[in-house]
C-alpha cells in the first residue's frame, strides 16, 4: 500500500475518535476514522496505524526513542510504500515567552537537539550548556528554506482563536510578551527528552539555536521533533517533512507558578487539563482547534 501523507500526533486524551481534542483527534476525525487499521511491530503498546485514502496517522507518544521506534516501524514495513511519503508532524509545545503568545501555530524551519553537549552548572551557579563537537555533529536538520517559506506564506494569515481566560492570563504575566492574540509563525524547534522550563533553559535554548545558525530564530519547545526530522533524513525524506506545534504554554514560570506547584501532584497532560492550571489558563481545546486549522491547511495543500 503506498502511504502519501503520514500525519503524526504525539498524544491525545483516551481512545481516538471518542470526540476529546488531544493532538490527534481532529486529525483522525477528518482523514482516517472508518479507514483500514493496522497492527506494527515497534509501534507504542496498544497503538495501531489509521489509514485511508493514503493518509495515515498513529500517535507516537512523547519523546526521542518512542518517536523513533514508531517511524522506523512504519518505514521499514513491508506492507507499506513510504518512497514519496510526505509527514505532517503535529502537537502543542511550550514556546518562548518573548515572542509567543498561548494559542500560536508556529511551523519548524529548523529542527535542532537541545540534549546533545554539556549541561553543567556553571561557575556562576547557573546552567549553562557547552557544545561538544563529536555530538552535536548531528544535532541540527535544516529543511529546504524555500520550501518551508512557500508553506508558511500559504498558512500566515489563518485566522486562530483564543479565550477570554487566556487572554487575561498572558495580560497578567508580566514576563510573557505583550502579544495575547495568537498568530501563525516561523521558528527554530528545539527538542529535549526533558520537560524543562526557567530563564536557563530559555536561555540555553537561543544559544543552541545561534550555535546552529538556524535560519530563524528559537519558538518552540518540544519532545519529539527532531527525531522525526533525523529519522526521515536517514530514509530521504528529510524533504518531505513539514512540522507544526501549537503554544500551551510558555518557557517561563507564569503568574507565581513554580516546580513544585507545577509539577509535585500532577503530570503534565492533567495539569494542562485542569479548570484552573498554572501553565495554560483554559487554552488547550482551542490551541488544539488552532492546530488542526493550520494542519488541515497544508495537508490540502501537500
Amino acid at each position: 500500500m503506498k502511504l502519501r501523507i503520514l500525519i503524526l500526533p504525539k498524544f491525545d486524551i483516551g481512545k481516538l475518535g471518542n470526540g476529546v481534542c488531544g493532538e490527534g483527534e481532529l486529525f483522525y476525525k477528518e482523514f482516517v476514522e472508518g479507514g483500514e487499521e493496522y497492527e506494527l511491530t515497534g509501534l507504542f503498546p496498544g497503538e495501531k496505524l489509521y489509514v485511508k485514502d493514503g493518509i495515515a496517522l498513529t500517535l507516537t507518544h512523547a519523546g526521542k526513542i518512542n518517536t523513533t521506534a514508531t517511524l522506523m516501524a512504519i518505514l521499514c514495513d513491508p506492507r507499506f510504500d513510504c518512497s514519496d511519503m510526505q509527514t505532517l508532524s503535529v502537537g502543542c509545545a511550550g514556546t518562548n515567552y518573548e515572542c509567543t503568545a498561548m494559542g500560536d501555530v508556529i511551523l519548524a524551519s529548523a529542527f535542532a537537539d537541545y540534549d546533545l553537549g554539556h549541561h553543567v552548572i556553571g561557575t556562576d551557579g547557573h546552567l549553562t550548556w557547552f557544545p561538544d563537537s563529536g555530538l552535536c555533529e548531528y544535532g541540527c536538520v535544516k529543511p529546504n528554506a524555500e520550501r518551508i517559506n512557500d508553506v508558511y506564506n500559504s498558512i500566515k494569515d489563518i485566522k486562530l482563536n483564543t479565550t477570554d481566560k487566556t487572554i487575561a492570563f498572558m495580560t497578567h504575566c508580566a514576563e510573557s510578551c505583550e502579544r495575547v492574540y495568537p498568530r501563525v509563525l516561523k521558528g527554530t524547534f528545539l527538542t529535549s527528552d526533558n520537560y524543562w522550563k526557567g530563564e536557563d533553559g530559555h536561555r540555553i535554548a537561543k544559544e543552541i539555536t545561534k550555535y546552529y545558525g538556524c535560519p530563524d530564530e528559537y519558538l518552540v519547545s518540544d519532545m519529539e521533533d527532531v527525531a522525526v526530522a533525523r529519522v526521515l533524513e536517514r530514509f530521504g525524506l528529510a524533504e518531505q517533512l513539514i512540522a507544526i506545534r501549537v503554544s500551551v504554554n510558555l518557557d517561563c514560570y507564569m503568574n507565581g507558578a513554580t516546580p513544585e506547584k507545577l509539577w509535585s501532584a500532577n503530570c503534565f497532560e492533567d495539569n494542562m487539563l485542569e479548570e484552573e492550571n498554572d501553565e495554560g489558563a483554559d487554552i488547550f481545546e482551542t490551541a488544539m482547534h488552532n492546530l488542526f486549522t493550520v494542519g488541515k491547511e497544508i495537508i490540502r495543500l501537500m
